[in-house]
Order: C-alpha cells, then sequence, then structure tokens
C-alpha cells in the first residue's frame, strides 16, 4: 500500500475516477466534468489537499482536505471527502489516508479539522459512529449552506 499526496503535476485520473464513483453512489448530483474540474484546482492549491492510496498500480482510496483560516481557531481544515473501493474496505487504508492528511496539516500548524457526514451517509453507512472510533466528535454545531452560483 503506498499513499501519497498528488500535485497539479500528478496524473490526476485515478483520483477523479474514485471522486466520481463516491459521488455517484452516493447520489450527489454533481456533474462528473465539474468533478474532474474541481479535482484539479484542488491539486493545485496549496491550501488544499488530494491524497490516494494505491495498491498494484491501481487507485484504491482517496482523501481530500481543504483549510480555512479564523479568528477561532487559526488554520482549521474540512475532510471533504473519503472513499475506498467497496472491496478493499476493512483492511485500514482509510485510516492510513487520514493519518498521511493529519500530517499534512499539522506541518501546516492546523489546530483542527471537521467532516460534515450528511443524513443520508450516517444512515446508510453508520459514519457518524466509524468517525467517532478515528477520533471526532460533535460540537452539536449545525452546518447551514447557502448556494452563491
Amino acid at each position: 500500500m503506498n499513499i501519497r499526496k498528488l500535485g497539479a503535476a500528478d496524473d490526476l485520473t485515478g483520483a477523479i475516477q474514485l471522486l466520481c464513483r463516491f459521488f455517484s453512489e452516493e447520489e450527489f448530483t454533481t456533474d462528473t466534468s465539474a468533478i474532474a474540474v474541481h479535482t484539479r484546482q484542488l491539486a493545485s492549491l496549496e491550501t488544499c489537499g488530494l491524497f490516494v492510496a494505491e495498491e498494484d498500480g491501481q487507485t484504491v482510496g482517496v482523501t481530500t482536505f481543504s483549510l480555512e483560516f479564523g479568528i477561532e481557531y487559526g488554520w482549521w481544515a474540512e475532510m471533504g471527502d473519503l472513499y475506498v473501493l467497496p472491496e478493499h474496505r476493512g483492511r485500514g487504508i482509510s485510516r492510513e489516508l487520514v493519518a498521511a492528511a493529519e500530517a499534512f496539516l499539522k506541518v501546516r500548524g492546523v489546530a483542527g479539522y471537521q467532516v460534515t457526514v450528511t443524513r443520508h451517509a450516517r444512515e446508510r453507512h453508520d459514519l457518524a459512529r466509524y468517525y467517532s472510533r478515528l477520533g471526532f466528535d460533535s460540537e452539536e454545531r449545525v452546518i447551514l449552506s447557502k448556494r452563491l452560483a
């Protein structure tokens, strides 16, 4: 198993394919072309991280992170996506991806990070329990969003 951070100069095909599969499986409506464009943009930003798990030349897992700066914590981050191919689950790949991303965040002085678990994902995959085993805890905050485009 090889975990690595991808940059803009790397071949992003495997990461894009997994992100498209993830969005499709979770029934998000984001167009695959937008996923590809946004993945390329994310890979080029110093305040973001795109990590993949590779095995025998195949991309089997992916995670994305974005940093922000705020008054409450200083540097903070959000894990946007975490996906491992179903046939590779249960082997610790997601933990390795998260550990690599956490090392990336610590070097940048990030105080902590969050993950948003949708209602669908909570009910379908029991992700709240999974993330609590990774050390996440609810702050009992409500995240509201507003689309600008």
